[in-house]
Formats: structure tokens, C-alpha cells, sequence
């Protein structure tokens, strides 16, 4: 896999027989579908695209030229990460990802669902951060709260159980980035150990799950990329030219 961003101009490179994800680095959704990719063991190839300037053939898979999309057969795809993922789900069942109860299905997306508010902070500090409110800042503490909460009552290592499962890969790329809230100027977005001890300790769980760990980027990185983008002029290349240590 190259860390490289294809561009506008850039071929397409060959089809070599197994499925294939479109993506970019530091896109939140493209890493889910790329958890449940690592977490099933599936076979596949990874292709990142640079968003400012897209390859004119990326269209042909989706219309909106956005990622992540799947090419599950030679010019043949689906897109959107819930998509993907629910599709991974039914056509790679082992291992199960989904809890096998219906009602911890509904839990589980109701997590979802409550942490986007969270997300929303996130975007405003990432792309317009001066527009910050403290209403901002109270809902996606208040939803982190929840989600303490929540991993508190089902006394488990993840959100699923023992084992990481779907709520829990789509939740880590978010809580991934909010690590990196504190080093863009937002100390009062920080995850603190003082009021997120259970919060640290499962996020720590996650990090560390042979899933994660292999697409693992650190806070201070994704902080580098967020202030490269907001300056105009994202670095989707960093990894490859060496402007930053992993």
C-alpha cells in the first residue's frame, strides 16, 4: 500500500482481481470501512485520493467524487461507509461484527446516533473554529458523557463485548480525532482523565485492537493535517514526504 494520493491526471491503477478500497488518510469514514476490512481479514487494495484535486475517473465509481467507495467487482462499486459496512457485514460474516440481540443492534445504533453532535464540534474546529459556541462545546462534552455512561453499564471491554465490534469501529475514528481537539487551540474540548477515566481506558482498548493498530494515527498528526487544511493547502502526502514522525 502507498500512503500516496492520486490526483487529477493520475491513471487508474489496474484492477488486480480483489476488492479494492477508494480512500483518503485522514477521512474519518474511509477509515471505518478500513477497520472492518482489518478486523475481517479480507484481502483487499487500498487507493488513496486527493480531494482538492480528484482523478476525473473517480466518478465512474461515485457520482459525488466522494470516499469511501468500494470496487467489490472490476468497474463495479457501492459507497457510503454505512453501505460498505453493512455489506461486509452480510457478505463476510466471520466474525460477526453486529450484536446478535436486536435490541443491542438498536443500542448500538442510538451510540451512533447521540455522538453526532460530538462530530459536529469536531467539524467546527476543524474547518471554521472561531465559530466555536459554548453551546458547541456543552453538547459534545455532554455527549461524551453519555457514551461513558453508556460503556459503564454494559461493564464491558467494548461497546459489543470482549471484542471490538461494528459500533465500536464506526465510533473510534471520531474518538480518534477528538484526542487531537486540544493541540489545535481547544483545551476545553480535551478528554481528561479526571472525567473521562472510563472513556481513556476504552479508548486506550481500542487503540491497541490489531485492527486499530495498523491504520493508527497519533493526535499530533491529525492535528498537522487539520492545520494544513486549514490553511489551503492539505498535506494529504505528509506520510510520504516525511513532513511528520509517526
Amino acid at each position: 500500500m502507498s500512503e500516496a494520493h492520486l490526483k487529477t491526471g493520475d491513471p487508474l491503477p489496474p484492477f488486480n482481481g480483489r476488492i479494492r478500497l477508494f480512500a483518503m488518510r485522514f477521512c474519518p469514514y474511509a477509515e471505518r470501512c478500513i477497520l472492518v476490512l482489518n478486523a475481517k481479514k479480507i484481502k483487499y487494495d487500498l487507493v488513496f485520493i486527493n480531494l482538492h484535486k480528484k482523478p476525473e475517473w473517480i466518478f465512474r465509481f461515485n457520482p459525488k467524487g466522494a470516499v469511501p467507495i468500494l470496487e467489490y467487482e472490476e468497474g463495479k462499486a457501492i459507497f457510503e461507509s454505512g453501505i460498505i459496512n453493512s455489506y461486509l457485514e452480510e457478505y463476510y460474516p466471520d466474525p460477526p461484527l453486529l450484536a446478535s440481540n436486536p435490541l443491542k443492534r438498536a443500542q448500538d445504533r442510538i451510540v451512533c446516533e447521540l455522538l453526532s453532535t460530538v462530530q459536529d464540534t469536531y467539524y467546527t474546529v476543524a474547518f471554521n473554529r472561531n465559530t466555536l459556541t459554548t453551546e458547541s462545546i456543552e453538547a459534545y462534552h455532554r455527549g461524551l458523557k453519555i457514551l461513558q455512561k453508556d460503556l459503564s453499564s454494559r461493564g464491558t471491554t467494548f461497546l459489543v463485548g470482549d471484542k471490538p465490534g461494528l459500533v465500536d469501529y464506526t465510533i473510534w475514528p471520531f474518538l480518534q480525532r477528538f484526542l487531537a481537539l486540544p493541540l489545535l487551540g481547544k483545551p476545553e474540548l480535551a478528554i481528561t482523565e479526571e472525567k473521562y477515566s472510563v472513556l481513556l481506558k476504552y479508548i486506550e482498548a481500542l487503540k491497541n485492537d490489531p485492527a486499530v493498530k495498523t491504520y493508527y494515527l497519533s493526535p499530533e498528526i491529525h492535528a498537522m493535517f487539520i492545520e494544513s487544511r486549514l490553511k489551503g493547502n492539505p498535506k494529504y502526502n505528509m506520510l510520504v514526504s516525511g513532513q511528520c514522525s509517526l
